[in-house]
């Protein structure tokens, strides 16, 4: 795969799989137009707002306390209102300005995650793709590991389109959620499958204890969705011994669903952040484990819309655990037999 061609197909589908309103708007003329830098427009407003505003509030003040009369207090009263009024414009603009900074930072930042996490797993397909053409594969073992890899690259490719078009309905609001009165374990066992599916033969050391029976209100697919995405951050972070266990009890009034790894942690002044969009732990290990950012945004707001929560403990080098809390049904008697 080469670079993002413009206005070629790929280009036009991240357009569409753009987050947010606004957020990809001006793609085109962002990477056509030069603008200031924070800093510059920073010192354009000192030197043409501020300097003029501190001049002209000290005329006024100055007009209020040496004047004399009606007059020189209503001009000096003037003055300094203009003054401030003209402060608070700058103000303004410069909050507008910032705002805008932000969400072309984000924008590039999503084009460049989402362009590099499309281009790995497709030169896979196609590397494979090709090497079956060629009859290069001496046996049917071969030839299955291949078969095999393209289905597993092309379940990546899934995975991304998923989690981006996921993303892009729940900030325009128009993810609906349809939940039912079940048990957790269907939705586990969903993500489990899908997680597998990803995986090579014996990449990672799964541990699985399904032991909720309560019955709880869950939209089945957002539920496994959520899973999903913890799942797969719990593969990406950690090192070549993977170990990852998923996991889910009865508790107090809730069912408790946990993704435990013994990846690289999360320092605590970050575990709020998160799960805010687009948000990376550490930028430095965007090489070893790419992606978009939005996995644990998703996971959040699935959680709010079911009236539950997510917990993260974790501590660097310590691995991380996530844990799902689901309210339980009010006529929350047992379900079905343990997993």
């Amino acid at each position: 795969m080469g670079r993002v061609e413009r206005h070629g197909p790929l280009y036009n589908t991240l357009r569409m799989l753009a987050v947010g309103d606004g957020l990809m708007g001006s793609m085109g003329r962002a990477t056509d137009q030069k603008y200031l830098s924070e800093r510059g427009i920073l010192l354009l407003l000192i030197l043409g707002v501020l300097v003029p505003v501190a001049l002209v509030s000290a005329a006024g003040i100055v007009a209020l306390v040496v004047g004399r009369g009606t007059e020189s207090i209503v001009i000096g009263i003037l003055v300094i209102t203009f003054a401030l009024g003209s402060l608070g414009a700058a103000i303004t603009i410069l909050v507008m300005f910032r705002k805008r900074t932000r969400l072309a930072r984000q924008q590039m930042t999503f084009v460049t995650n989402v362009t590099h996490e499309l281009r790995t797993p497709l030169a896979s397909i196609r590397l494979f793709a090709q090497t079956l053409q060629m009859e290069r594969l001496q046996d049917d073992a071969q030839r299955k590991e291949c078969v095999e890899a393209i289905l597993r690259e092309s379940d990546r490719l899934t995975l991304l389109v998923e989690r981006v078009l996921q993303w892009r309905r729940i900030s325009e609001g128009k993810r609906i959620y349809a939940p039912k009165v079940e048990t957790v374990e269907p939705a586990l066992r969903e993500a489990l499958d899908a997680f597998r599916g990803t995986l090579r033969s014996g990449e990672a050391t799964m541990e699985v204890d399904l032991r909720s029976t309560q019955l709880v209100h869950v939209d089945r697919a957002a539920l496994a969705d959520a899973v999903l995405n913890l799942l797969v951050n719990a593969h990406k972070y950690t090192g070549a011994h993977k170990e990852i266990a998923l996991s889910s009890r009865d508790a107090n009034g809730s069912v408790e669903v946990a993704v435990r790894d013994n990846g690289v942690g999360i320092p605590e002044a970050e575990q709020e952040r998160i799960f805010e969009p687009f948000r990376r732990v550490d930028e430095r290990l965007r090489s070893q484990a790419s992606g978009v950012g939005l996995g644990l945004a998703i996971v959040r707001d699935v959680m709010a819309a079911h009236g539950g929560r997510v917990k993260v403990d974790s501590a660097p080098g310590q691995g991380s655990t996530f844990t799902l809390f689901l309210p339980r049904a009010a006529d929350g008697a047992p379900g079905g037999a343990a997993g």
